[in-house]
């Protein structure tokens, strides 16, 4: 009787141990540059959705874990964390890249191997690079084609680019210029993070560009507001979604547009929830860092869920979407084109006041 019930409990041990390995959890990947502003941001959406899902009854006791790695926007490194990711049979999907370099290099390694959901990832060359690589931003074909439309709309009849020399500033500049009438006064590359953008700056109040597009992140974007607030240019300016972040210095990005994936202001449920929820967690607003990196955690999550960690289901799933009503989201509905490009998403343009992006024709 002892030895039957020896042999019993070793046999409940056993497919214990395997339920949990295999059934009980959903592993994810997770890789961005954790320690930059925008990087932090996404990786506060990510652990909301995942203690939001861990928290709600109808998830039975199936718990969401994480996998985060630091890929510092690199590609050598994104691919080297890519190929960690598909070795390790846990990971069901990942939730990531953040950057477009690094996007562009993991994809390569993830084809055929691993499901993808990029959050702000936004590069064109993206695009159809892989049928295992998705994204919940859109593209910079598409984002460049809006800030010329905003261009417009704005009467600039000459304006001055400037960009960071990479997969991101690259691709929505030249989609901007292709798209533009008027006259480009300029069109250089600057270095990511603070640099001199004096001499700049200077150019500028000769030249008097109607407008001034910037294609970059926030820490160039910072340095190069402080130095326009400093020596006082008129023109108007305009970044693209790296500049959601520069809402917390509410001095230097005072009336500066940005081509937004998300505002807070957005007046839809799923938006103001996810907002509310993001508040009281952290104590400040989310930007769209933090609320494409939420959608695609939860549209990951739900893969899984659907598809069993079967990593080639989890990828059609995704596929799939395409012919559905979509995964509703806080940045709008989620749906794939046979790119995996986001189907009917665009840029919002809003302008900074009082430390938030407004909506283009609102106030507050």
């Amino acid at each position: 009787m002892n030895i039957r019930k020896a042999v019993f409990a070793g046999l409940l041990a056993t497919v214990s141990a395997c339920s949990q390995h295999a059934g009980d959890r959903i592993v994810l990947g997770a890789a961005g540059p954790w320690k930059e502003n925008f990087g932090i941001m996404n990786r506060r959406g990510i652990e909301l959705a995942v203690e939001q899902i861990n928290g709600a009854p109808e998830q039975g006791g199936r718990k969401v874990e994480v996998v985060f790695r630091d890929d510092e926007g690199s590609g050598t490194k994104a691919a080297a964390i890519a190929e960690e990711f598909v070795k390790n049979p846990d990971v069901a999907g990942v939730i990531g890249h953040v950057n477009s370099g690094a996007m562009v290099a993991a994809a390569k390694v993830y084809d055929g191997r691993l499901p993808a959901v990029a959050t702000t990832a936004s590069s064109p060359d993206l695009s159809g690079i892989s049928s295992w690589t998705f994204r919940v931003i859109s593209s910079d074909s598409a984002n460049g084609i809006e800030l010329a439309r905003f261009a417009a709309r704005r009467g600039a009849k000459r304006v001055g680019i400037l960009y960071e020399n990479n997969s991101y500033g690259r691709g929505l500049v030249e989609a901007f210029r292709r798209a533009y009438d008027g006259q480009v006064v300029n069109f250089d590359p600057i270095a990511e993070g603070a640099g001199n953008f004096e001499p700049m700056v200077s150019f500028y109040k000769q030249a008097r560009p109607d407008l001034v597009v910037v294609a970059g992140t926030d820490a160039s974007g910072m340095a190069f507001l402080r130095e326009v607030r400093k020596q006082g240019l008129a023109s108007e300016l305009v970044g693209g979604d790296g500049w959601t972040g520069l809402v917390t210095d509410t001095a230097a990005s005072e009336g500066v547009w940005v081509g937004a994936p998300f505002t807070a202001e957005d007046p839809r449920p799923e938006a103001q929830a996810f907002v509310k929820a993001f508040r009281q967690k952290y104590g400040i607003t989310p930007d769209g860092n933090a609320a494409l990196a939420y959608d695609a955690t939860r549209l990951m999550v739900e893969a899984v869920r659907r598809s069993g960690s079967d990593r080639a289901k989890v990828r059609d799933f995704l596929a799939s979407l395409r012919d559905g009503d979509g995964f509703p989201g806080a940045t709008g509905t989620l749906k794939f084109d046979t790119s995996g490009d986001p189907l009917g998403k665009s840029v919002v343009m809003t302008r900074i006041h009082n430390g938030a992006l407004l909506v283009e024709g609102t106030t507050r």
